[in-house]
């Protein structure tokens, strides 16, 4: 024991001497340290280059030159999905620097409930050496659910014959609930989308409703009089967001003769791309068969 603690003193010495006189600093940055499970976890590398010189970060036969340590309780190591992924050399300029941003989720089996410690690793093969950021710490909780239904995939669309889940789940960010849409194949399990919706005001729940193809539209209400419409595919897609305001009542779904649904009572302003999601959602012109009343 008398050995073993000298050990682990010079150990952590070197370890930030190596730190201080670094050739390549490497920042990770988490926009938020909590998520809902299968939500994306959008992570940041920050690559500087302080070599005093031009480098290239390359994968060799045996490393990665990009990575990340995943850890979680009882320091359990968490493999990345694929772990013979590559990635394109990347040149990095004398006192450059570079950023890679990537969902941890697409990466590694984050998906449990639980705390992570995640750092990001940079290697450099001219030198043989490993650069590492300093770990964050998250935690992948679930949301609470609001409401749920299964349907089917018409036949002739991706999927068709199968069904789906939809979910709607509140889920805490801060000070204030955020609404998240999930929708999972009811027959294996898999999970097509866990995405943001935008904040949930408190007393006012969102209303979901199906068009004739069994895809979701959610109307919730973001402001004071200020609505959004956003459409949900079958396969986790989010294929419109529009924005209406109600000056005198609060809105709902009408459906027609046909199976199209119609809002009432609210005007439509805008088809916009909501800023709470991470990345932002590619957005369509505007959802079809949803004509403003």
């Amino acid at each position: 024991m008398k050995l073993f603690r000298p050990i682990l003193l010079i150990a952590a010495l070197m370890a930030i001497v190596s730190s201080a006189h670094a050739q390549l600093t490497v920042d990770l940055t988490i926009k938020r340290s909590l998520f809902i499970a299968h939500e994306p976890i959008i992570a940041t590398v920050t690559i500087t280059n302080l070599s005093g010189r031009d480098v290239t970060l390359a994968d060799t036969p045996e490393m990665q030159w990009f990575g990340f340590q995943v850890t979680g309780a009882g320091e359990r190591i968490y493999p990345p999905r694929n772990p013979n992924y590559g990635l394109e050399p990347l040149e990095v300029k004398a006192g450059g620097q570079m950023r890679r941003t990537v969902n941890l989720n697409e990466l590694y089996e984050v998906g449990e409930y639980g705390i992570y410690r995640v750092r990001a690793n940079i290697y450099l093969a001219d030198l043989k050496k490993f650069y590492s950021s300093r770990p964050k710490v998250i935690e992948i909780t679930d949301g609470r659910l609001i409401w749920s239904q299964v349907v089917g995939v018409p036949d002739g669309m991706p999927g068709g014959g199968t069904q789906r889940k939809f979910s709607l789940l509140a889920h805490p960010q801060g000070q204030y609930n955020v609404l998240y849409v999930r929708v999972e194949d009811r027959e294996n399990g898999a999970v097509y989308c866990t995405q943001e919706l935008g904040r949930l005001i408190d007393g006012q729940p969102p209303q979901p409703e199906f068009d004739q193809a069994n895809q979701l539209y959610v109307l919730q209400l973001i402001g004071q009089r200020d609505y959004i419409l956003t459409k949900i595919t079958q396969n986790g897609e989010l294929a419109g967001v529009t924005r209406y305001s109600a000056p005198k009542s609060r809105p709902y779904f009408r459906r027609l003769a046909d199976g199209q649904l119609q809002i009432v009572g609210a005007r439509r302003e805008t088809t916009v791309a909501q800023g709470t999601g991470e990345p932002p959602a590619k957005l369509s012109a505007r959802p079809k068969g949803m004509p403003a009343n």
